[in-house]
Order: C-alpha cells, then sequence, then structure tokens
C-alpha cells in the first residue's frame, strides 16, 4: 500500500512538475506523449490521459487532469490499477519558499483502485521500476544528513481536500477472497499543523453504509511525539465503535481514552464480515462494551469496563500484551446473573429410555433406541491452549445452566505454557456447596487432564431432577471425585480413566419403588410392577465408595440402611464399551430401626441383576444366587425369616405369610423338602 501511495504521488508530482515547466505559448496537449513516458519511466505502469489538460500559474500553480488510467500488473483482472475522472489541484507557490505547504484544494473525482494478489503472493501495487532505486538512496542520504524530509516541511494547510464517489476493489488469488468498497467520500480540513485536523467520510461494503469521523485537536503535536486530544467514530448498522481522549505518536501509538463498542447483533456482525457464527443456541445478540482504554503498542488495557451481552451484564478489566512470544490475557469480571442456556444447542427429540423414571426389566422396551452412542476417534485439537497465556477471575450471584442453577460462584483459570488450571473456589448448589479443580495439560500436544471435586450437604432430588430430569433419589448429598485422564481422542481418555470417589445420601428416599413390597413376590413381574411412581422406599443413609481403572468404575460396599430393609450392592461400569455389570441385594429385615442401625441383620436376600448396554438396561432377580448357600437347610432359611407385629405389615402374615408367597403350596408349615422350596421359589 505504501508504494501504491508513493506511486500515485509521483504521478501528482510528474503532472504539475512537466506542466510548471511547459512554457505558456505551447499548447498543453502537446505534451502529453512527454509526460506518460516520465511516468512510465517512474512507475513501470502506462499512463493513459484522454482528456483535457489545463494549468494556471498565477496566484497558485492549478493543475486540472481529466480521464486519467494506469495500466495494471499483467495477468491482472483489470486493465487498468488506477483510474481517475478528473484529479483538480491548486497548490500556493510563495509558502513553497519558507518551506510551507498550502494546498487550496486536492480534489479526486470518481478514483477507481483496483489491488490484487496472483497466485504466487505478487501485489499489483508493487512498482518495480529501474528509477525507484536512485530515489530509495536519495531518501537514504537525507536521513542521515542534519534533517529529515519531513522536517523540512514547517507547515501544512489543506483547504478544500475532497475524495468524491470513489471505489476500491482487493482481490487475492490465494484464498478467494474479494472485496468492494463503494461510495468512497472523504473531506478533510487542517487550517494548519497548529489548528484542529478534522475528517468525515463514508463508504459502502456488503450493502452497509460506513461513515468516519477523526478530530486531532494539535497535529503538530502527534508529529513531534506529544499528546494531542484525539476523537474518532466509526459507525454503521451492524457495529459502532468510538474513542475520546488522548493520543500519543512517540515510535509506538498511545491512546489514552473512553472506549464505546456496541453491536447490535453478534451473529449479524460475523454474517456481514463473511465470517457467520456456527455456534448453538440463540445467544450472541446485542454485545455493549465501554471503558477506559489505555494503548501503548501492542500493550492493550480496559479498564472501569462495563459490558452486556444478551441478557448479561458485568464488569471488571482486560488487558493484552502482545509484546511477547505470545500474547498474554488477564482478566477480572464479575456478573449479577450468567444464564448459559441462549448458548446451548436446543433439546432434541425424547429423552432417553428410564430418563425421570421408570425401569426396562428386559432388552425388547430398549431396543427401539438402537445401539446406543458411541466415544469419538476424532482428534482433540488443543493447539489453542499454546496460542496465548491468561489468568482470568470470574466471579458470578449466580448460574444457570439448562435447569441446573448454581449460586454464587468463583472460579480462577490461569493457561501457561499450554497447561490450563482452572480453580472454582466456591460454589453454591442446591442448598449445599462445593469446590473443584480442573486442569488440562495440552505441552505434549494431546490432553492430559485432572479432575477433583467435593460437594456437601446439597439436595439431590432437585439437582438431579434439574440435572437430568432423575427425581427417583432424594437425600442431603456429600460426594467426592479426583480422576485422570489422557489421550487424543474421546475414547482414549475415557479408556485411560483412573481415579476414585464416593457419595453418601442421608435421610432421604428412593421414588417409585418399594423394596419392601418387592421382596414379597420376586419375580420379573414383579419387580416391574414395583416401579410405580406412587411407590417409594425410604432410607436413612445410602452410600458407596468407587474406584476408577482404565476406565471401568467399580464398587464394592453399596449399602442402604432403612427400617425393614438393607440393601447391599457391587459390580462394575465398564465405560470403555458403555455397559453394565452390577449387582444388588435388598434384604428384608425384622428391625424399623433407620440411620445407625446395622446393615448386615438377618433375613431372606434376593439377588436383583443390573446389566447390559446403557441405552438397554435390563433388572432380573437371581433366585439361584439367593438360594445357593440355603437350599440344604430349608430350616436355617426360616429361621432368618422374623415373625412379629413388625413385619406383619410388610409381608401380610410374618415368616409363614411371607414363606407361602415365596412356595405356594406349601401351607408355610416348615414341612417343605428343599425340593419343593426350589422348586416354588424359581416356578415363581
Amino acid at each position: 500500500m505504501k508504494k501504491l501511495l508513493i506511486g500515485l504521488g509521483v504521478l501528482v508530482v510528474l503532472l504539475i512538475a512537466a506542466v510548471v515547466i511547459i512554457p505558456l505559448v505551447v499548447p498543453l496537449e502537446s505534451y502529453k506523449g512527454e509526460i506518460q513516458a516520465q511516468a512510465k519511466q517512474a512507475t513501470g505502469r502506462d499512463l493513459r490521459i484522454d482528456g483535457p489538460i489545463s494549468l494556471s500559474l498565477f496566484p497558485a500553480i492549478a493543475v486540472s487532469v481529466e480521464d486519467v488510467g494506469i495500466s495494471n500488473a499483467p495477468g491482472a483482472s483489470a486493465p487498468e490499477m488506477v483510474t481517475i475522472e478528473k484529479l483538480d489541484v491548486a497548490l500556493q507557490i510563495l509558502p513553497l519558499i519558507g518551506g510551507e505547504v498550502a494546498v487550496d484544494r486536492f480534489i479526486l473525482d470518481r478514483p477507481v483502485i483496483n489491488l490484487e494478489v496472483d497466485a504466487d503472493g505478487k501485489a499489483n501495487w508493487d512498482l518495480q521500476t529501474g528509477g525507484s532505486a536512485p530515489a530509495s538512496d536519495g531518501a537514504a542520504a537525507d536521513s542521515s544528513g542534519s534533517e529529515s524530509g519531513s522536517s523540512a516541511v514547517s507547515e501544512i494547510r489543506l483547504g478544500e481536500v475532497r475524495l468524491i464517489d470513489g471505489s476500491l476493489s482487493y482481490i487475492d488469488r490465494r484464498s478467494g477472497q474479494e472485496e468492494r468498497v463503494t461510495a468512497i467520500n472523504m473531506e478533510l480540513s487542517l487550517p494548519s499543523l497548529s489548528a484542529p485536523f478534522a475528517a468525515e467520510g463514508s463508504a459502502v461494503w456488503k450493502e452497509e453504509t460506513i461513515t468516519l469521523s477523526v478530530d486531532a485537536e494539535n497535529p503538530r503535536n502527534l508529529m513531534s511525539g506529544e499528546p494531542s486530544n484525539l476523537a474518532m467514530k466509526v459507525e454503521a448498522a451492524p457495529v459502532t465503535f468510538s474513542f475520546d481522549g488522548a493520543a500519543r505518536n512517540a515510535g509506538e501509538l498511545g491512546l489514552q481514552g473512553q472506549l464505546g463498542l456496541a453491536i447490535p447483533s453478534i451473529r449479524g456482525l460475523a454474517a456481514w464480515t463473511g465470517n457467520p457464527l456456527d455456534f448453538p443456541g440463540e445467544g450472541l445478540g446485542p454485545f455493549n462494551l465501554e471503558g477506559v482504554l489505555e494503548m501503548m503498542g501492542a500493550k492493550v488495557a480496559l479498564t472501569e469496563a462495563k459490558l452486556s451481552i444478551d441478557e448479561i451484564s458485568g464488569e471488571g478489566l482486560f488487558s493484552v500484551d502482545g509484546r511477547g512470544a505470545k500474547p498474554m490475557i488477564k482478566a477480572e469480571l464479575t456478573v449479577d446473573q450468567l444464564n448459559l442456556n441462549p448458548y446451548l444447542p436446543p433439546e432434541g427429540g425424547e429423552a432417553p429410555a428410564g430418563a425421570g423414571g421408570g425401569a426396562t426389566t428386559g432388552g425388547s422396551d430398549a431396543a427401539s433406541d438402537g445401539a446406543g452412542g458411541d466415544w469419538s476417534d476424532e482428534p482433540i485439537d488443543v493447539s489453542a491452549l499454546g496460542a496465548l497465556d491468561a489468568d482470568l477471575a470470574f466471579n458470578a450471584g449466580g448460574i444457570q445452566f439448562q435447569n441446573v442453577k448454581i449460586g454464587q460462584s468463583s472460579l480462577a483459570v490461569l493457561l501457561k505454557d499450554s497447561k490450563l488450571t482452572a480453580d472454582l473456589a466456591e460454589m453454591q448448589l442446591y442448598e449445599g456447596s462445593g469446590k473443584g479443580r480442573i486442569v488440562v495439560d495440552a505441552s505434549s500436544g494431546k490432553p492430559d487432564l485432572a479432575a477433583d471435586f467435593d460437594l456437601a450437604n446439597f439436595q439431590a432430588g432437585p439437582f438431579l431432577a434439574d440435572l437430568a430430569d432423575f427425581d427417583r433419589i432424594l437425600g442431603t448429598t456429600e460426594t467426592r471425585l479426583a480422576v485422570t485422564a489422557s489421550g487424543g481422542s474421546q475414547r482414549e481418555l475415557v479408556s485411560s480413566l483412573a481415579g476414585d470417589g464416593a457419595v453418601v445420601f442421608k435421610d432421604g428416599a428412593i421414588k417409585g419403588i418399594n423394596l419392601a413390597a418387592m421382596m414379597r413376590n420376586i419375580s420379573v413381574a414383579a419387580i416391574d410392577q414395583s416401579f410405580d411412581d406412587a411407590q417409594q422406599t425410604d432410607f436413612a443413609e445410602l452410600s458407596g465408595t468407587f474406584q476408577i481403572d482404565k476406565g471401568i468404575v467399580s464398587n464394592k460396599d453399596l449399602s442402604l440402611v432403612a427400617p425393614l430393609v438393607r440393601m447391599t450392592g457391587e459390580g462394575t461400569i465398564p465405560l470403555p464399551p458403555r455397559t453394565v455389570d452390577y449387582e444388588v441385594k435388598p434384604k428384608l429385615v425384622g428391625s424399623l430401626e433407620g440411620q445407625g442401625g446395622a446393615s448386615d441383620l438377618a433375613g431372606i436376600a434376593v439377588p436383583i441383576k443390573v446389566t447390559g448396554p446403557w441405552h438397554d438396561i435390563s433388572y432380573r432377580p437371581d433366585l439361584a444366587g439367593a438360594l445357593t448357600d440355603q437350599i440344604k437347610d430349608p430350616g436355617a432359611l426360616l429361621e432368618k425369616v422374623p415373625d412379629g407385629d413388625s413385619l406383619k405389615d410388610a409381608t401380610e402374615g410374618g415368616a409363614k405369610g411371607l414363606l407361602d408367597k415365596l412356595v405356594p403350596g406349601s401351607g408355610g408349615d416348615g414341612d417343605s423338602s428343599p425340593l419343593d422350596l426350589k422348586k416354588g421359589l424359581f416356578g415363581n
């Protein structure tokens, strides 16, 4: 672009110089050929002058040229790189003696500039000529002298300076990018270098009118490195940017003042610029930002910042330091309420089978869900973590994610050398609290993950209902989780998952099932019928710990303590194949004792197998397992069935009634043979 401006400047100077030295008695039309030859030597391009040339020498040098064109580079799309319908210049003579440049008028009427980069990366504004080297040497010699070329000009005065109805096109053959700006109009005002400078203009880009205004209080200060008040504004329908403060050009451009940015729609702005956002949800609408801008070169800071995006508003400070090998971003942001739902994809389809309650006792009901999902083998790109460093602090009065509502939260994020550490120092969650840490180390090119969370005294019922539409477990809950994983894809991460955790539910209930009633009639049909929204099993405590090794979650100590019922469980949940292999053992006991009661009281236990892929889990009683150790001694089995009023309501007749339920036709007299007992149990 600099060479283009130099070329245009050379053209203008040559035009002016040529007409100044031409005797008035000689018609200017006779010298077009000489002017074109000089332009060819200076720029390497052909100069076309089809219109008339006019000259005036007093009281100012005034030159007017019409219908001018400069040829384009070989192979370019347009035949000419620049065309000008009319160039009108008037320069005062006498001020030049004192080193002053006084331009009465400089008018470019309907200029058309065609910029293009070819497939090899060569720009058409690269004017390579034999005459450029001496000019460069002259500039170097001038810079080595006592005064630079710029210091030789003591004053600049601009009168009527206008660009009328211009257009600019840009083509990049390497990327296929094409841009066109039309209806370019610009007007400048500069009475002197010590007087205010003003510029106003407009242009049309992508069918939107953009207006620009710039006001500088003292241009001389800006040229000498001293500060000057500066105001600028760029406005279009998709975006408005403004700055009002002070500027300084001391080696690096410095700005300090009030900044404003208003975007009616982030999505609309992205689409206007040709980069539509492929981002889920309905958010990314209005965005507004204001604050105090402090910039010095590549270091930018915004303090006293207030921002809003959609319905979210907050305040804080931001800074970007681009002087190092990687940009460093620092930010502190506090928002009142953060609703993430507008930025999430819409919920599609029906909930998975079993969501919100209900169980599947066979494989056919869930088969309609297909084979279920699977882990992805697509490589995970973590290169973005190495592109910059960051130190971020975030505070929110409340956060909403889908239906999950989180209270006061505090998050700190540190990104350094491709390692991201996110510390959740505070989180208010459903009458409880929590904290945690997530570490993602991408220094090896693949993510190494570590997560550690502790949640205490939160209400599981409303939390699980909001999180997964699952309302089957109630109680005050504590949970702990510590896991690590490493791998280049989702499948590799899941397969390498390792760690442990624990969960405890207190003073709660399992909704949808009555374990005591189910135990009175163990069968597939009975289990199916036992899942009923009207049923409920109250418990004093439900707890368990788990370990994870190579993606396989194992548990051996599930324990439920409730009046008349105890339940244990153990098994595995292999995450890589997305399956379940678990066994629970509900047991009827004769104690009404709840929390603090023994979990190993004598009673009848019938295991229930929970198996299958995640999308098709089945629940079946394991009667053979229940009788393995007891079939040889049915009397011992009966002794374990307590009698009395405490169990009477639950079993409709005490131990004898229970045995009659288990073994139809036995009469509950205890005289049945082991074979009859086994046959009755399996038959039912």
